[in-house]
């Protein structure tokens, strides 16, 4: 079995990008300067080879630098925006980048340094071009009258493209789409567990984990914001979208023991630990890799990111 270091190392499994680039000859995906995502070479030799045959070039090179950026005459989020849909949806009929197969048409926000939205794409190409990502995760938890504390976990459907018939959080998605993260978190309760709008207004914010993980897709640095959720312990959530095939009731042994036998999504395991450890069950007088655990939990990230108020 896994150690609790090791599954959340696995969600962080980056973990040096500049060695990363070097070695593997990425590309830095630039706007307006600042650094917002990186692209492998395979696929920047399949962007330029549509780029040929477009009447406008949306994207520049540098191959000394070995950067991308914006042309010019794309200096704004309205211009960019539309430009870049208008490419992807070309590269999505003619199968350039396997990720597009997965279209969610879903928009996703690149922030710039001034933290103000850069441009928005099209969810599934987020790891074609290594930009930062947000998404909530939910911890669904009841306390039995004895005081016992049990989460509430989904089981994906075997339908997914990704991670089919892992456990999950009860509730969890992306964040597009200019939505903000308590609208995201009531949105996705609703949709996946069916729990109402007088329940989920309990929820509480309990921080945000930040990894920069890699899939067979690409490169995803992402920041998740982390919502606790205690339910009445008669409630029973119901699949309601076809993303979750079941949910099981655990003890907190039981979802440990989960964890450590690999059956959570990666970076639903990481929020599971970021739970164990704020609700005082993962301390460092039980677990010896307790610091390297919330390094791993709490990475910082390099690109640009909104602000709030």
């Amino acid at each position: 079995m896994s150690t609790l270091l090791e599954i959340v190392s696995k969600c962080n499994c980056v973990s040096d990008i500049e060695l990363l680039v070097e070695c593997e000859g990425l590309y830095t995906f630039l706007i307006n300067g600042s650094t917002v995502g990186h692209m492998s070479a395979n696929d920047v030799t399949a962007l330029r080879g549509i780029l040929k045959e477009h009447p406008r070039p949306v994207f520049k090179f540098d191959d000394t630098q070995r950067t991308l950026s914006f042309s010019d005459e794309f200096n704004d989020c309205t211009t960019r925006s539309a430009a870049v849909a208008e490419l992807l949806a070309q590269m999505r009929s003619e199968k350039t980048w396997a990720p597009l197969s997965k279209w969610r048409d879903e928009l996703y926000p690149i922030y710039d340094s001034s933290a103000g939205v850069a441009v928005m794409i099209e969810r599934a190409a987020s790891s074609n071009f290594g930009i930062r990502t947000y998404g909530v995760h939910v911890n669904g938890f009841t306390h039995s009258a004895t005081g016992e504390l049990r989460m509430w976990v989904g089981r994906r459907s075997l339908n997914k493209p990704t991670w089919p018939g892992y456990l999950d959080q009860i509730a969890a998605g992306g964040i597009g789409d200019g939505m903000g993260a308590w609208e995201c978190m009531v949105k996705e309760c609703g949709e996946e567990a069916g729990i109402p709008p007088e329940l989920v207004r309990h929820g509480r914010f309990a921080g945000t984990i930040q990894y920069f993980t890699r899939t067979e897709m690409g490169l995803q640095p992402e920041t998740q914001f982390v919502f606790d959720l205690e339910l009445p312990s008669d409630f029973v959530p119901v699949p309601t979208d076809g993303e979750v095939e079941s949910f099981l009731h655990l003890t907190l042994d039981e979802a440990v023991e989960r964890l450590k036998l690999g059956q959570f999504k990666a970076n639903c395991a990481a929020c599971v630990v970021d739970f164990l450890v704020r609700h005082g069950v993962v301390t460092p007088d039980n677990e010896l890799d307790y610091l390297a655990i919330l390094d791993c939990l709490h990475r910082p990230l390099p690109h640009p990111a909104p602000r709030f108020c």
